[in-house]
């Protein structure tokens, strides 16, 4: 109605400029919960990636002395019940320090240092789990400071993840019904006829965009974990995007960094049902 007076060059202006004044709103929200995200995860990482250092010094300390320990204790007998029981009592303490094989191997190497489990990526990954509350149960906190900063990061982060959520989903059905609407523009002599077949096409889509979603994920997975058939990969995506469960597949990998992101794959497909899917 505004445009009649005016010029098409100048109705198409006007257009453009509202659509990017609503575009830049959400735009801004999005932006700033990666932000949020990435700020978190900055903090959990300065937090726990000193203590984990520490942590580490005092568990290689520690098993040195074991190890001297049971050495000596060896080397001054050769009753094999007492041998057998020097050997118990070492691997008992050492299981009781939580200090895996590997990093055991390590410690035995005076300049090798033990790989972080709070690099920045699985911090990333862990402040996003934090705002999805699906949790990431492969890095915790243990310092005071980093479990005060958690509870008051989740308490306002949380409500605003789920704003967000909620608005990409309104942009999902938004752009689906206009799909439909566009498909459904068929002449069709009765309303009922039409109303009928829209309903039919909307339910079609949306399975149709869920199974193109499952079938991407479980390409990707396989990538990573290289023992999991496709089959294996399409039900366990299933699995974590319908029932959000903590089924998991057994990791042979020794990289890190693919297990960070081997976990954001479920996360990842959980969080974006939840916007699209609920």
């Amino acid at each position: 109605m505004g445009c009649k007076g005016n010029s098409r060059a100048k109705c198409a202006w006007m257009k453009f400029r509202n659509v990017l004044r609503i575009a830049l709103g959400h735009l801004a929200l999005y932006c700033f919960v990666v932000c949020y995200v990435f700020a978190g995860a900055w903090v959990f990482h300065q937090l726990e990636g000193e203590n984990e250092t520490e942590l580490h010094d005092k568990q290689r300390e520690y098993a040195m002395n074991l190890k001297k320990d049971v050495i000596a204790k060896l080397a001054s007998t050769e009753n094999v019940a007492e041998i057998n029981e020097h050997l118990r009592m070492f691997l008992r303490n050492i299981s009781q320090l939580h200090i895996s094989l590997d990093n055991y191997l390590i410690f035995n190497e005076p300049h090798q240092i033990v790989p972080k489990r709070w690099t920045f990526p699985s911090s990333v990954l862990f402040s996003f789990t934090i705002l999805t509350t699906i949790g990431y149960g492969n890095v915790t906190p243990h310092t005071q400071q980093c479990k005060v900063f958690l509870m008051i990061y989740g308490a306002f982060g949380i409500p605003l993840f789920l704003i967000t959520i909620a608005d990409l989903g309104r942009f999902s059905k938004t752009a689906i019904m206009a799909l439909v609407q566009k498909i459904s523009k068929r002449e069709l002599k009765k309303q009922s006829d039409e109303h009928l077949l829209r309903e039919i096409a909307e339910v079609m889509l949306v399975a149709g965009l869920f199974v193109v979603f499952i079938a991407i994920g479980s390409a990707v997975i396989p990538l990573w974990e290289n023992q999991l058939t496709y089959f294996d990969s399409v039900y366990f995506s299933y699995i974590q995007a319908e029932y959000e469960d903590n089924v998991v597949f057994v990791a042979h990998s020794r990289r890190r960094d693919a297990d960070t992101q081997r976990s954001a794959l479920p996360i990842t497909f959980r969080a974006a049902r939840r916007g699209n899917f609920a």
